[in-house]
Parts: C-alpha cells; structure tokens; sequence
C-alpha cells in the first residue's frame, strides 16, 4: 500500500534530478507500482534534453510498460482540466509540462512533486488542495516508510547536490 493517498504526478525537475543522480528508476521502484504518474507533456520535455533525452525517454517508458509510472494526459473531454491547463499557459510562468500537472491534479485530486519554486506557487495559488512534495520530501517519506535505507537516500541527496553544484 502505497503512503500517498492519492496518485503523485512527478514534475520534469523531479525526473530529471534523480535521472542525473543515478537513481530514477530505484526511487520510482522502491514504491507500489501506479503510485506516480506523468504527463505527456514532461515526457515531451524530457525528450529535447540533450545529449541525455533519448535514454531518459527509453527508460520512463520502461517504467510505464512497468507500472512504476503511469502515463497521462489533459483529458480532452473535460472543459475544466483544458480551461486550466490553457489558462496556466497564458500566464506564461510556467512550461508544458507543469501547466498540465497543475491542470490534471486540481480537476483529478492528484497531488505534484516538483521542485520548480515557481511551479509550487502557482500550484498553491491555483489549487491549494493538492499536496506538493518536493525530490526530498520524496526521497525522506521512503526512508520513513522503511522502503530505502537512510544511507541510499543520503546518497542519492548527495549525488544531486553534486550534480546542482556543476
């Protein structure tokens, strides 16, 4: 059982964190399967990454085909998520991929993990209902949880850390 109670869409900051730590997939497995999701549209970002985007891409569609993520998508029957999600566009702070997270949390009741601080603002000014966690917060629920060991966590914090300093 998962320690979310709701599905937690995982924004491009996230992903490509832990992609650059060495750890995406290990922090995605860690969890029951289905417990995160992502967009398209972070997919699409992830793809323009370069030099790393092709690889990024093979592997979260290999945690799609696992369960470890689940992929979604503005639902185009639903005025509301698509109102949102153009709306959050036209105000021109934030990309694709965030926009659509926003828009599929507030109308779905998902929650977000970003990193992105004005992402976060946006999300808390838009849809204060949705829960945001951040890589940390992520990283620290599964040590909690007895799900990864503090040492692998730390680890991976460092890494990051590293990789941000660079």
């Amino acid at each position: 059982m998962s320690p979310f109670t709701k599905p937690v869409i995982l924004d491009n900051d996230v992903i490509s964190r832990l992609y650059s730590a060495g750890a995406l997939r290990r922090a995605l497995e860690v969890w029951p399967k289905r417990s995160f999701c992502i967009t398209q549209q972070v997919i699409d970002e992830t793809g323009k990454w370069p030099s790393k985007g092709a690889d990024l891409v093979a592997l979260l569609e290999d945690l799609i085909a696992s369960e470890n993520l689940v992929s979604i998508s503005i639902d185009d029957s639903s005025e509301e998520e698509i109102w949102t999600y153009a709306e959050l566009l036209l105000q021109n702070k934030l990309g694709h991929g965030e926009s659509a997270s926003i828009a599929i949390a507030s109308h779905r009741g998902f929650d977000i993990a970003t990193d992105d601080e004005i992402a976060r603002n946006v999300c808390k000014a838009t849809c204060p209902s949705v829960s945001i966690f951040g890589t940390g917060d992520l990283l620290n629920i599964a040590v909690r949880d007895s799900l990864m060991s503090r040492e692998e966590a730390d680890s991976i914090q460092a890494k990051i850390r590293r990789k941000n300093k660079q």
